[in-house]
């Protein structure tokens, strides 16, 4: 009877450590990909960076990057090896305005 007791605890235990291993996974996969993204309001194309909205940051970047990039687009930036800073951009403004995401 308690072996049967610690086998049963031991089966909870691990069934909880297993779902509380997937929250975790599945909010930081989140909190990566959301934090990732950044939306552009203001470039400075001279000195080569852009403000964020959500960091409240300037952040430097190639300025070939920057052109073309309007208030309110939707980036990522990606150190590279050299030491550079690329800016990728995933969405427009007008793309994100006109989207149905919520």
């Amino acid at each position: 009877m308690v072996k049967r007791m610690l086998f049963g605890g031991l089966c909870v235990i691990s069934a909880i450590a297993a779902v509380s291993a997937t929250v975790f996974a599945a909010s930081t996969l989140t909190e990566r990909i959301e934090g990732g993204r950044m939306t552009v309001l203001k470039t400075d194309v001279p000195t080569g960076r852009f403000l964020c909205v959500e960091h409240h940051s300037w952040y430097p970047v190639l300025k070939s990057d920057l052109r073309g990039l309007q208030p309110g687009d939707i980036v990522r930036v990606e150190p590279q090896a050299n030491g550079d800073t690329r800016l990728i951009r995933l969405r427009t403004a007008a793309d994100e305005l006109g989207s149905t995401e919520k």
